[in-house]
């Protein structure tokens, strides 16, 4: 789950698209591994597109169910061959931020969820992450390589939510 993170951070838009950062410059938040009949998705991403074509990501993840608790990572990446694409950098996770059952978490409950996030990262850490999504019916599936190199097993589902159609986080 935690090794998904770095995903959900570099995540693209369909292949045949030829801006891939179109649906987020129209306002619409990434939901990654969704519950259509819940509304509910395992982490929500939203874009802030520069004007050089370059994005910032903030992504808030469900880490933990009960007590609910969240994570918001920033990240910043470009465009590179149709891909969206970051560096998977352990900063990003220390300085990410926590809340349980909807309240900042305090240093004692953070410290440690902080540091065992960075700890499962640590193996991706200063790697290129790239994905591309690839139409599959109403959704679509992140493809991910890392440094170049496929990684099917960190593929997630996705679908473009406007931010009033009432997706939350949840399993």
């Amino acid at each position: 789950m935690i090794e998904a993170l770095f995903l959900l951070l570099t995540a693209a838009a369909p292949q045949a698209v030829a801006d891939p950062l179109a649906a987020a410059k129209a306002g619409k938040l990434q939901c990654a591994n969704p519950n259509v009949e819940k509304k509910t998705c395992f982490s929500l991403t939203s874009y802030k597109v520069n004007s050089d074509g370059s994005f910032v990501t903030t992504t808030t993840v469900m880490v933990r169910p009960q007590p609910v608790v969240t994570m918001e990572v920033k990240s910043a990446g470009t465009i590179k061959d149709g891909a969206l694409c970051a560096p998977i950098l352990t900063s990003d996770f220390e300085a990410a931020s926590l809340q349980v059952d909807g309240k900042p978490a305090d240093p004692a409950m953070a410290s440690p969820i902080r540091a065992q996030v960075v700890t499962s990262i640590a193996p991706l850490a200063g790697k290129m992450g790239c994905t591309r999504e690839v139409p599959e019916g109403a959704m679509s599936r992140a493809e991910v390589m890392l440094d170049g190199v496929a990684r099917p097993e960190l593929s997630q589902r996705l679908l473009w939510v406007k931010p009033g159609d009432g997706y939350k986080l949840g399993l």
